[in-house]
């Protein structure tokens, strides 16, 4: 065994002892966060939380957010539109043979290396009002997109309902067939019982067998329904059924739900959902923002004032400084005639010195401002053309709207007769039930009396347990007709 030292055998402990400690805390953090993250989507779910869990979800919804995060990237870009733009330019230019040199504006004949730098800007002064407008247009566009996606969500929130009823519907048929199981097992066993004693046939008890058999596979064509209610539920709500295979949603007070009475007329429920519904707002925004377009597009009918700025200069390689000395000397410039006496002149002594880069771009430094007025004569009619589509668009959205109202007012009076048809045909299915359930009472009594024979016994269960799924039907589809009106009317869909 190697020999290690005191101080480091001690050093070695303690890191071994944190490592350890830290793979504890970390197992347990991500062990919390996978019990956090399974406790999310299990237990009983609540409408309200399915409704949740399928909006957050929804691919239709998360598109329709990213849509309103784009129209807020257009605000954003119409506003700054307002502001001047500033841009920078910088370019460099090799020169071969004849041309001119940007310094002393001579003809030379020689390879010259030039660089030429500029910052601009330009603002809009007026323009019609253009600027402004569109920022109007792009704002209302981002209302028109929320109204849309609040249109969205409200369709995810009404398919959810629906399909969370079928759940319950389902679930509250399973209940019954399982009881008219459990009764038929009753009347069977009291049945065995008088055959051995005599009192019935043999065949009493092979139709009740039989009876049996029936009720049965009522119970697992019910629990199929079920499963199939919940498989459809959860595709909606995008919950892989994999994860969730325990899979329930909480009851709900049917019985209270379907005793509220509703009171208000088609109108009224009419004028809260006009107001209130985001497929109207949508229609409504739509047709103020194609005003604004009209304001946009005859803005270009009137002329645009631009102020602009920049500062310029340059360099070139072929650029010297030619300073004088100080010095003078007599230059021969001629001869006198007749005596051919040589005629001098002074000049000024010059010398030759690098021209630097810095000294280039400081001297060759200009700057200028200028307003450029640019009035509109004629563009081929683009103008006019852009106008007309606007009002026509103006009047497109107007129908659109009116369209959607009209359709609106058709849903709501259609749902109202839905729902007071679905009201009374539940009554009537009470009645029924309850008259069904009393004829299946004296039934049993006269059968287990050995006064009526199989036949007539499962003819009256029949009829029974008929009556008791068709009321459990219409009193779902009564809630449901509810429902909807009170979406219409703005109203949450909890079932409350």
């Amino acid at each position: 065994m190697l020999y290690l030292p005191k101080l480091v055998r001690k050093n070695l402990r303690q890191a071994f002892l944190l490592l350890v400690g830290l793979s504890m805390a970390f197992g347990l953090q991500a062990q919390g966060q996978t019990e956090s993250k399974n406790t999310s989507t299990s237990g009983n779910w609540s409408i309200q939380k399915c409704i949740d869990y399928a909006i957050e979800h929804n691919i239709d919804i998360k598109q329709s957010a990213l849509t309103i995060k784009t129209n807020e990237y257009n605000v954003r870009q119409s506003k700054l539109a307002r502001y001047p733009s500033v841009n920078a330019s910088a370019s460099q230019g090799l020169n071969f043979g004849r041309s001119i040199n940007p310094i002393t504006n001579e003809f030379i004949n020689t390879r010259t290396l030039t660089n030429n730098f500029s910052i601009d800007a330009s603002v809009t002064l007026w323009n019609g009002n253009k600027l402004q407008n569109t920022v109007k247009r792009d704002l209302n566009t981002i209302s028109v997109s929320k109204m849309d996606l609040k249109a969205s969500t409200n369709t995810v929130s009404l398919n959810i309902a629906t399909s969370y009823l079928d759940v319950l519907l389902n679930q509250e048929l399973l209940v019954a067939a399982r009881k008219q199981v459990a009764s038929t097992k009753e009347q069977l066993e009291r049945t065995e019982k008088l055959f051995k004693a005599g009192s019935v046939a043999e065949n009493e008890v092979i139709n009740l067998r039989a009876t049996l058999s029936n009720d049965e596979l009522q119970v697992v064509n019910a629990e199929n329904n079920v499963n199939l209610a919940k498989l459809r539920l959860m595709q909606l709500m995008n919950l892989p059924t994999a994860e969730n295979p325990n899979f329930t949603v909480e009851n709900i007070d049917v019985e209270n739900l379907v005793a509220q009475p509703h009171n208000e007329t088609p109108q009224q429920i009419f004028d809260i959902a006009k107001g209130s519904q985001p497929i109207i707002k949508s229609a409504e925004l739509s047709v103020m923002n194609s005003d604004v377009s009209i304001r946009i597009a005859k803005s270009d009918q009137y002329p645009s004032l631009t102020l602009a700025a920049g500062i310029v200069t340059r360099y070139s390689d072929a650029g010297v400084l030619t300073p004088e000395t100080g010095e003078v000397v007599n230059i021969p410039v001629g001869f006198v005639d007749g005596t051919n006496q040589v005629v001098l002149t002074p000049r000024n002594v010059r010398e030759e010195r690098p021209y630097t880069f810095g000294q280039q771009l400081n001297d060759n430094l200009s700057q200028y401002v200028s307003l450029r007025l640019s009035i509109p004569i004629f563009n081929g009619g683009q103008v006019k053309r852009n106008i007309a589509t606007s009002i026509i668009q103006k009047r497109q959205a107007e129908l659109t709207l009116q369209n959607r109202k009209n359709q609106l007012r058709q849903d709501i009076e259609q749902a109202y007769s839905n729902a007071k048809a679905a009201h009374n045909t539940y009554d009537a299915r009470v009645k029924a039930l309850q008259s069904q359930q009393l004829a299946f009472e004296i039934a049993q009594k006269r059968f287990n009396a050995g006064a009526m024979n199989s036949v007539d016994y499962n003819i009256a269960k029949i009829n029974r347990d008929r009556a008791q799924s068709d009321m459990i039907r219409a009193k779902y589809d009564y809630l449901f007709r509810t429902e909807v009106l009170n979406f219409y009317m703005d109203k949450p869909l909890d079932f409350k």
